[in-house]
C-alpha cells in the first residue's frame, strides 16, 4: 500500500509528496528578486522547482509530517 502525504499548493494544486525522491529548498533568484524556492525531484526522474507560498506550503507539510513520524 502507497503512503500518501497529501500537499495543496496555492499555483499547482495537490501534490503527494510520498513519490518525491530528494527535495531541496534554497533561495533563488526569480523574477529579479530572492525567493525561497523548493526542488523536488520526483520517483521517475522528473524534476519541478516551486517558489513563494507553493514552497512554504510544501516545506509547512513537510514539517508536520516529521513531527507526526517522531511523535
Amino acid at each position: 500500500m502507497t503512503q500518501v502525504i497529501p500537499c495543496q499548493t496555492l499555483t499547482k494544486g495537490w501534490l503527494n509528496l510520498a513519490f518525491a525522491r530528494q527535495i531541496q529548498f534554497r533561495k533563488a533568484h526569480f523574477n529579479m528578486s530572492l525567493q525561497f524556492s523548493c526542488l523536488i525531484i520526483w520517483n521517475n526522474g522528473e524534476r519541478e522547482t516551486y517558489f513563494g507560498k507553493d514552497a512554504h506550503a510544501i516545506a509547512q507539510t513537510i514539517e508536520k509530517f516529521s513531527q507526526q513520524a517522531n511523535s
